[in-house]
């Protein structure tokens, strides 16, 4: 039997222990709070203790090699460099950024109070940094989408622009929060107001207050209005994009919230405010175009090589220099149309490129938006565009030193410059807005010249329509009756120039007010190129200077940089030094006969050639000279040597290395126009040389003289040879390749050069008031063509100029040296002229005068039958 289950116990109710502890009460609010205060506190102090050693650690590390703020102190803005002419106007300046500093104690309240409404109100409150601004800036730069911005405060911005970089960075922003309250501490603030001031940039390429308004409203900072001081403290927020010039309305816009600010911060009162707030921006009227780029390009260039370019470009400089403003305008406008006279003889090179219509409407609505937009100063007539980017022609030489002429030595102004834009914004734009960006916009003015888009032909009016975007030209087809294309015959009407859809370049005659239309002609821009230089010859002043027909096209200085062959414009050093020698006379007679010379300098035979193929046979030194003969003057040199030759042009002021062979004597040594001009006027001096100046004195920023130059004259050649080559100089001009120059109607002697095949043409000469020389030819020395001669290219330029160089001056005789003696003379036989043979004043060197006397007309004598060749007449 199985014995049945036992059955657990049920479990007794437990009863508490008499030794455990009763469970613990639950705690209050009150303890539970301070419980977690505690917590917090300890966390709090630990977090602190930790901001602070982040923030100790940060400072210290950021503050390594910080600079030092010291350097505010004495800190001078780099400035500019201001270049003085002749008749005390300011003709030149060199920059980098053209800055001229101003003292902010000078400046009216309401100028200071514009820049502190436009970028720091609390500015003379605070000690540098802006806290709430700071933390304002922080949120609004983390809610996504928001356009990003700064609380920088003036003081900041100094720090950034002076002692750091503008680089967008943690790194950069700490390290300007240390130094900012440095910088309070060691300036005051009107100090560092003023550092703001001088040091931003205010747009078309104008650094610091005093330019900017000089620039813009013609006028010195101190003289502003409210309304104008408002444009300017706007515009330094983005300089290239809202200033006026570039943007009108923006820099409108900008300029009502810089005045709603000054109303605000109670700078200025609200009537004063509001009568500006609808006041249109009134720009200054256009600053006069410079001269003399390429004369003040070479003083730059000289400058920097005996001073370095910082000094230059950023030293304040004072320098004077010889150029007579005046007659640069005029040597300029001289070279300018002589060019164009030769360039047009050689017929016109077509239309600079095409477009369709289609491109022409998309491109014409792009321009017209920047003309908008571009601000118009007083008497200005708007702007017109400038397609030349839009052809589709050889890019023309980009100037080497056109940034020099526009930037860094004068701009005035003359043309809207561009905003710029990110590398996003530009990457974004199509490529017709790119080319519609490129296009410059330019002032209507009489004589621009620009390239237009052709509309309309008409063969009734004969006249072509051009459109320059602005305006519309008409150019008559009597302007361009000139333009023969290669292979195509002498044009008749205006459709045999132009075409519809043409770019076409054009000059502006007449701008009268619209609606009228635009008067202009056809032009072309020369590819032959020249120059002319002239100097003073009493004080050796280069009182003009032109190296090209346009320094912004073509920046390389034929005057002074090119060595060019002179051909016979060498000839009057020649003939000197033959009379020099004592062998010859002016009425010595060499034979001007072919001959085969065979050249012991080069092992070389050659036959002489006369420009004109002709051969005259023997003929006084006198006649060879008038006539250029080339035979008689291979004659002179084979006799005398080059040696002797080299040496005594050396001693006129001739630098450049010459051939010593009898090709000398034609002129194929290479000079330049300075050294030339110049040697010239050791002639004109009667043997009188100093070195050519156009730099007169260099003062540094605080007035202290630098150099200083004057005239050092030397007797190098004989005064009475140098009178006589005047003397048969003279003849040129009177009966042979110069005769134009006798419209002076003055005194005056020179000599014409053309080398083979018409490379080079010359004119070289002088009066007793003024020299000069003239040069014309292509860079490459491709040939000028056959019918161009230097009495042909060059003299017409010389001559243009010396017309305006002696307005209102008297005629006057070239001084005679002592050593040379005047005798009446036979022209026929060189002797003496007797009572019964009419005669002639002639020059001689002492004691080479003829002492026989002509015979009576019709008697022979056995001298007639004998060529007197390097021996003295009648001796």
């Amino acid at each position: 039997m199985t014995p049945a289950p036992v059955m657990p116990h049920p479990p007794e109710p437990s009863t508490p222990s008499p030794s455990a502890p009763p469970p613990p009460a639950r705690p209050g609010l009150g303890a539970r709070l301070w419980r977690w205060t505690k917590r917090l506190l300890i966390l709090g102090a630990v977090c602190f203790v930790l901001g602070v050693l982040a923030l100790v650690g940060g400072y210290l590390y950021y503050s390594r090699d910080l600079p030092s703020v010291e350097a505010l102190r004495h800190y001078q803005p780099p400035q500019v460099t201001k270049v003085t002419c002749a008749d005390g106007s300011l003709c030149a300046e060199f920059a980098h950024e053209r800055r001229t500093l101003i003292r902010v104690e000078d400046l009216p309240p309401h100028v200071r109070n514009a820049f502190l409404a436009a970028e720091d109100a609390d500015f003379y409150k605070h000690e540098g940094l802006d806290p709430f601004g700071i933390a304002r800036a922080a949120v609004k730069n983390l809610i996504p989408g928001s356009r990003k911005s700064g609380a920088s405060t003036i003081t900041q911005q100094v720090v950034k622009n002076l002692l750091l970089t503008p680089e967008r960075s943690f790194n950069r922003k700490a390290r300007e929060w240390i130094l900012t309250p440095r910088v309070e501490e060691a300036l005051t603030k009107d100090q560092i107001l003023a550092l703001y001031i001088n040091q931003s940039y205010y747009g078309q390429r104008r650094y610091g207050l005093e330019e900017a308004a000089l620039f813009y409203f013609g006028k010195h900072a101190k003289d502003l209005s409210v309304g104008e001081a408002a444009v300017l403290a706007g515009t330094v927020q983005i300089p290239h994009r809202i200033n006026p010039v570039t943007n009108i309305t923006r820099a409108k816009s900008r300029q009502r919230y810089v005045l709603q600010q000054m109303a605000r911060h109670g700078f200025v009162p609200e009537d004063v405010v509001a009568a500006e707030m609808d006041k249109p921006i009134v720009l200054a009227p256009r600053q006069e175009k410079p001269v003399g780029l390429y004369y003040a390009e070479e003083i730059r260039r000289t400058l920097i090589a005996r001073y370095g370019e910082k000094a230059v470009m950023e030293g304040g400089l004072r320098v004077d220099i010889a150029m007579v403003p005046k007659l640069q305008v005029a040597a300029e406008q001289a070279v300018r149309e002589g060019l164009e006279a030769v360039d047009r003889r050689q017929g016109y090179r077509g239309p600079r490129g095409t477009l369709t219509d289609a491109q022409w409407t998309r491109l014409r609505g792009l321009i017209t938006t920047r003309i908008e937009e571009a601000g118009r100063r007083q008497k200005d007539q708007g702007y017109v565009a400038d397609l030349a980017p839009l052809a589709q022609v050889e890019k023309e030489e980009e100037p080497q030193a056109a940034q020099a002429a526009r930037g860094e030595l004068d701009e005035d102004g003359a043309e809207e410059q561009l905003p710029e834009l990110t590398p996003e914004e530009e990457a974004a734009r199509s490529e017709e807005e790119k080319l519609a960006r490129a296009v410059r916009l330019k002032p209507l003015e009489e004589g621009l010249r620009l390239t237009g888009y052709v509309t309309e032909v008409d063969d009734k009016r004969n006249i072509a329509r051009v459109d320059l975007v602005g305006r519309t030209a008409e150019v008559p087809f009597s302007t361009a009756t000139w333009a023969r294309q290669k292979g195509k015959g002498t044009p008749k009407k205006a459709s045999d120039v132009f075409e519809k859809g043409q770019l076409v370049y054009v000059r502006v005659l007449k701008a009268p007010p619209a609606p009228a239309f635009v008067e202009a002609a056809l032009d072309q821009v020369p590819l032959a190129q020249g120059g002319l230089v002239v100097i003073k010859p009493d004080n050796r002043n280069v009182a003009a200077l032109v190296g090209g027909y346009d320094a912004e096209r073509s920046s390389f200085n034929r005057a002074t940089q090119a060595r060019r062959q002179p051909g016979s414009s060498f000839k009057p050093f020649l003939y000197a030094a033959a009379m020099g020698s004592g062998r010859y006379t002016p009425l010595s007679k060499v034979n001007d006969a072919p001959e085969a010379i065979r050249d012991p300098y080069t092992g070389r035979t050659w036959k002489p050639q006369n420009y004109d193929r002709q051969f005259e046979g023997p003929m006084t030194l006198r006649e060879a000279l008038t006539k250029s003969k080339n035979t008689v003057s291979v004659r002179l040199i084979e006799a005398l040597t080059p040696a002797n030759i080299i040496d005594f042009a050396r001693r006129a002021g001739i630098h450049s290395a010459l051939p010593e062979n009898l090709t000398l004597a034609l002129g194929t040594g290479e000079v330049t126009m300075l050294e030339a001009v110049n040697a010239y006027a050791t002639l004109q001096s009667n043997g009188k040389y100093a070195e050519p100046l156009m730099l007169l004195r260099v003062r540094d920023a605080s007035g202290k003289v630098l150099e200083e130059h004057q005239p050092a004259f030397e007797e190098t050649l004989p005064p009475a040879v140098a009178y006589l080559t005047t003397s048969l100089m003279r003849s040129v001009v009177e009966e042979g390749t110069a005769k134009a120059v006798r419209e002076l109607n003055r005194p005056a002697a020179g000599k014409t050069g053309t080398t083979q095949e018409s490379k080079d043409t010359w004119f070289s000469g002088y009066t007793a008031d003024w020299v000069a020389s003239a040069w014309v030819g292509f860079d490459d020395n491709s040939p000028l063509g056959g019918s161009e001669t230097g009495g042909r290219a060059a003299l017409p330029i010389w001559l243009q100029f010396m017309r305006v160089a002696h307005e209102g001056l008297p005629a006057r005789e070239f001084e005679v040296p002592a050593g040379v003696v005047q005798v009446r003379i036979d022209p026929v036989s060189g002797l003496l002229a007797g009572a019964s043979v009419p005669g002639r004043l002639e020059p001689f060197l002492e004691g080479t005068q003829p002492t026989a006397e002509a015979p009576p007309p019709g008697q022979v004598t056995p001298e007639n039958f004998f060529l007197q060749e390097g021996n003295r007449t009648g001796l």
